[in-house]
């Protein structure tokens, strides 16, 4: 295996979307490609040996490359269906020079953000490709940024963690989101996302509700606060689907979840 190579991507100007989704391939084991005129970033969801331009990468789920156009792309695959998916764009090379970005990184703590990201790009581009290749331009301006930064130090992403943890519990009453964290902490979402996953396995929304669910669970214990005002507290109007994420994290409706945890007035008198 040989050292990962660079490319230099100019990102001075919105990218143009040439084709984006989701790909097969593999049935025919060995097979070759080249685009002339065009970059090629893959998102990769399954485990492959790859040449790009002579040199030899191992794929595996939640590797990302980027390849320039007119370079040599051979894959290596198992006689069975392989499914990634690829974004073909043109950039205009603008001002001089451009983000140094590797060929291929692995980034299996984001695959699923990456996919999320890149499926919505895939859904806007069908009604706005404009809104679509601004989405595409965000997502590469985040990698050239992720791969600029040196490896953090544990106790830097451990400091980290607690105050995104911090900020998520001070503003749950209101609308957090991944989008609000960022702009709070002036951190990029995918930092936030990729804080989240590697701290708790989770994304930031499935880590957010289940903070939502933990501060219902200590109301509902702890205060004799209304169940309808108690999930508005927790930042959940729908008064209804505020029921059904309990029953699904505790097993039990809220008012169930109270009433098992009230104390027994027979063993109260009893004890005195």
């Amino acid at each position: 295996m040989t050292k990962c190579a660079t490319v230099s991507l100019p990102l001075s100007q919105r990218p143009t979307l040439v084709m984006c989704g989701f790909g097969e391939h593999g049935l025919r084991g060995r097979e070759e490609y080249e685009l002339r005129a065009l970059w090629c970033l893959h998102l990769y969801f399954y485990q492959v040996r790859v040449e790009v331009g002579g040199r030899s990468y191992e794929i595996v789920p939640g590797s990302l490359t980027l390849i320039p156009p007119g370079t040599r792309i051979v894959y290596h695959y198992a006689a069975r269906r392989h499914r990634h998916f690829y974004v073909h764009f043109a950039v205009r090379k603008g001002r001089p020079g451009g983000e140094l970005l590797p060929v291929c990184r692995h980034l299996p703590e984001a695959l699923d953000e990456l996919r999320d990201r890149l499926e919505n790009i895939q859904r806007v581009r069908t009604r706005n490709p404009a809104h679509a290749e601004i989405l595409f331009w965000a997502l590469l301006w985040d990698l050239a940024e992720s791969a600029a930064r040196p490896a953090e130090e544990p106790a830097r992403m451990e400091a980290l963690a607690g105050a995104v943890e911090e900020l998520i519990e001070s503003g749950l009453p209101g609308k957090v989101s991944a989008q609000w964290l960022a702009r709070e902490l002036g951190l990029s979402m995918a930092h936030i996302n990729r804080t989240i996953r590697q701290r708790h396995g989770v994304t930031t929304m499935q880590f957010i509700r289940k903070k939502r669910m933990q501060r219902a669970y200590h109301l509902l214990l702890h205060s004799e606060m209304p169940v309808k005002l108690l999930a508005a507290e927790c930042g959940m109007d729908d008064l209804q689907q505020f029921n059904k994420m309990m029953r699904r994290e505790y097993g039990r409706s809220p008012r169930a979840l109270r009433e098992s945890h009230q104390p027994d007035p027979t063993w109260a008198i009893a004890r005195r």
